[in-house]
């Protein structure tokens, strides 16, 4: 039975899904460079807000915002990951799926989480050991937010919203110290 995923005008989601077997789903920097052109196209033609995201090489994390009624979130990541795996199968002369299952999605009402997602999502690769701080991992919007990358892929003024000031959020997302309070 399908779960109901929520996907109306003006909902908020955290999508997520990782490779099979948790096998990679990024081989060299150019797939994360193509997921990233991938996601940038489909985000416009489903008027889809991305206020975060974070490529690891066996799994993603996009943190959206659904903004009409029409365009739904389901169809956008549907389009963008059948497209991503028919270029990978391609490229690499593969076949099959590339992702372990349905994409997850947590619907997210509570605009107090909203911070310690994205926060929870820019420190995947130093959880993970691949880099010190979050802003030394090139496939996420931490240099955009942090002020080292001009990017036009993340609404930079929706996320600085949800934070008192520009430097609290910097603070904020740089501060190792501070526990995330966000379980997926």
């Amino acid at each position: 039975m399908n779960k109901d995923r929520n996907y109306f005008k003006n909902t908020f989601h955290h999508l997520y899904n990782r490779g099979v077997n948790k096998n990679k789903i990024f081989f060299e920097d150019e797939n994360y460079l193509f997921f990233l052109r991938k996601l940038k196209y489909y985000k416009e033609k489903y008027q889809i807000e991305i206020l975060s995201y974070c490529l690891m090489p066996n799994h993603f994390h996009l943190f959206t915002k659904q903004k009409t009624e029409e365009l739904l979130m389901s169809n956008f990541i549907s389009d963008l990951l059948n497209s991503y795996v028919k270029s990978i199968n391609k490229r690499y002369n593969r076949s099959g799926t590339l992702f372990e299952s349905k994409t997850k999605n947590k619907l997210i009402n509570d605009e107090q989480y909203f911070i310690w997602i994205i926060k929870y999502i820019l420190e995947n690769p130093v959880k993970a050991g691949i880099v010190n701080k979050i802003n030394d991992w090139a496939y996420s919007n931490a240099k955009d937010l942090l002020g080292e990358r001009n990017g036009n892929l993340v609404n930079l003024n929706e996320v600085k919203s949800f934070f008192q000031s520009e430097e609290v959020m910097k603070d904020f997302l740089l501060d190792k110290s501070i526990k995330v309070n966000y379980e997926i």
